[in-house]
């Protein structure tokens, strides 16, 4: 007993490799905050995409609203049919593709809104348009997306809520 005894009592005195348990538990943490800021960068840039995706549709849009008889079909059409956008960065099972519903109604309901005008200073909308003839600014909706995390996924606190982007255009 007295040999077991001295080697525990010079175990515990020996300093040699008294760093590797600080390294290891420190690489917990090194590897979750790396995993958040991988997983963050994926959102932000899925965001991205589909702002881009939002500001194309609308631009399509409003190159079609000119007063005629018909001009909120044809922007309807424009942002469904001229969005080419994919959002590569999705994973949420609804495939890369980003759609924007075709609504050819000239009014300010669903993802394809019409007004008469746009408060740039208060960044509000105007009336709802009624008319082809007085529907002067278009916005569109896109989104919906969550994106599942790659690295995080065991924090179930942390999650993707909806993603979507709006824009609006006028000419």
């Amino acid at each position: 007993m007295g040999l077991a005894t001295e080697l525990l009592a010079g175990l515990a005195r020996c300093r040699r490799g008294a760093v590797a348990p600080t390294v290891a538990l420190s690489l917990i943490g090194l590897v979750a905050a790396g995993g958040i800021a991988f997983d963050y960068a994926h959102v932000a840039a899925m965001s991205t995409e589909l702002q881009a995706a939002a500001d194309q549709a609308a631009l399509a849009a409003a190159t079609q609203l000119d007063g005629q008889p018909g001009a909120c079909a044809r922007a309807g059409a424009a942002a469904a049919a001229l969005l080419a956008n994919q959002s590569l960065l999705a994973n949420d099972g609804s495939g890369a593709a980003v759609t924007v519903a075709n609504e050819p109604a000239c009014d300010a309901i669903g993802d394809v809104k019409f007004y008469q005008g746009w408060n740039q200073a208060t960044d509000v909308a105007g009336a709802a348009a009624t008319t082809d003839a007085n529907a002067k600014v278009v916005e569109i909706a896109v989104g919906g997306r969550t994106a599942n995390f790659a690295l995080t996924p065991v924090v179930a606190a942390l999650g993707s809520s909806a993603i979507n982007a709006k824009a609006v255009a006028s000419l």
